[in-house]
């Protein structure tokens, strides 16, 4: 739920009267009857502001706006889950609101816009920065003008708001039901509420690569002009090694040949799942291919198989290799399971819950196994020997990879 945003109602107004809209007086309070804007350009192919293969509720309700849509996840909680930029664009906008609380704005061209509301921490994004399709902005929240969580979401064309398209299907929310909200006036009873699942599956942005080590205070530097979607890292002896994805190709960049980041030949996998492991010598890359865990050696030239395990989030993806056993961790639902190589690879719940599905890292340190996930844009660490308490370590990334190397624990973000 969510009150009119002042400078969008202004704005829609302006527009409006410039498109030459009519005007009604509805019980003392004036409505304006949608017309549609002309000077737009084509609609751009909008996706839904969630992650792909999502299945998420549309609805609307009496007083809301015409046009607004709040959506809940269908599959469980809504609040944390990421919210992604429909299509790629300008942020105009990325801060506190009032009534929207933490949201985006973001300016596509050719007169189209997008609003993202709600959300339940400072957003991902800044203004001035340029996104790319499916890039995360935020989490879903219920700051503002907000009764629970969910994201409250907008298109607008030529600063009027028009009915939302998601892969070129129409949204089908229309009408709020009540001619005395505005600034728009669409006739007709509240549009009924529906399901759609998101096909915002494109490739996420690339980002800058730093390092962060415990024995300089997590201090982060760049490495070099490496850039990736999401990073995984080992040691081999005094060698660091790093592994990032770029357009579905895996790479291998290592720190005794000054980073130069090289082709695996791995291809086709998820842009955003990636973990790497020193197993007896051979290094294994684990990725994602459908929801599907695949495994490839440098010792079979990087063929990559699956595994068994399946039904896991696109986006995340860590492993440790100890007393021999090489240990699977996946995100399932925003809880983090374990599987194994001596199990038969069963993915079982470790019992940490609220996570990202969007970045995990593991190392095995001193025996201990530890867990690295990423809750609010921050990341947290987990120890088999806490019982798996989830600590912020005041790191900030959305994509984490972590090793380690003589003593020390090293986090890789971006």
């Amino acid at each position: 739920m969510t009150g009119p945003l002042a400078w969008v109602l202004t704005s829609a107004c302006l527009a409006l009267a410039t498109a030459g809209a009519a005007v009604l007086a509805v019980a003392g309070t004036t409505a304006v009857v949608a017309s549609p804007a002309q000077a737009a350009g084509p609609r751009p192919n909008f996706q839904m502001p969630v992650g792909c293969g999502e299945t998420w509720r549309l609805a609307t309700y009496y007083g809301h706006d015409d046009y607004d849509i709040d959506l809940t996840f269908t599959g469980g909680a809504s609040n944390g889950r990421p919210v992604l930029a429909s299509y790629s664009g300008t942020v105009t906008f990325a801060g506190w609101g009032s009534g929207g609380g933490w949201y985006v704005v973001i300016e596509h061209g050719d007169g189209w816009r997008t609003l993202y509301l709600h959300m339940i921490e400072t957003p991902m994004v800044a203004a001035g920065q340029w996104v790319s399709t499916g890039q995360q902005l935020g989490r879903v929240g219920s700051t503002g003008n907000s009764t629970g969580p969910h994201l409250h979401y907008e298109q607008v064309r030529d600063g009027v708001k028009t009915e939302s398209y998601f892969d070129g299907v129409p949204s089908g929310i229309t009408s709020d039901g009540s001619p005395s909200t505005g600034p728009l006036y669409v006739s007709g009873p509240t549009s009924p509420a529906r399901n759609m699942t998101s096909q915002n599956c494109g490739r996420a942005a690339n980002r800058q690569v730093y390092e962060s080590g415990s024995h300089s205070g997590w201090q982060m530097l760049p490495v070099n002009s490496i850039t990736g979607s999401v990073t995984a890292s080992m040691v081999i002896g005094a060698n660091k090694l790093l592994y990032t994805v770029n357009d579905g190709r895996v790479y291998e960049a290592s720190s005794d040949t000054g980073w130069r980041n090289l082709w695996t030949g791995i291809s086709g996998v998820s842009n955003n799942a990636l973990a790497a492991v020193n197993h007896d010598g051979v290094k294994i890359i684990y990725t994602v291919v459908g929801g599907l865990v695949h495994e490839a050696a440098s010792n079979n030239g990087w063929r990559n198989l699956w595994t068994g395990i399946s039904g896991v989030s696109n986006n995340a993806l860590a492993v440790i290799s100890m007393d021999g056993v090489k240990y699977i961790y996946t995100v399932v639902g925003g809880w983090v399971h374990e599987a194994n190589s001596i199990n038969g690879w069963r993915n079982l719940n470790s019992g940490i819950s609220g996570v990202s599905p969007d970045a995990l890292a593991a190392i095995s340190f001193n025996g201990v196994k530890i867990i690295y996930t990423v809750v609010g844009g921050m990341v947290h660490e987990a120890a088999s020997n806490n019982g798996w308490r989830n600590l912020n370590s005041g790191v900030r990334g959305t994509a984490v990879s972590a090793t380690s190397i003589s003593g020390v624990k090293v986090l890789y973000t971006a």
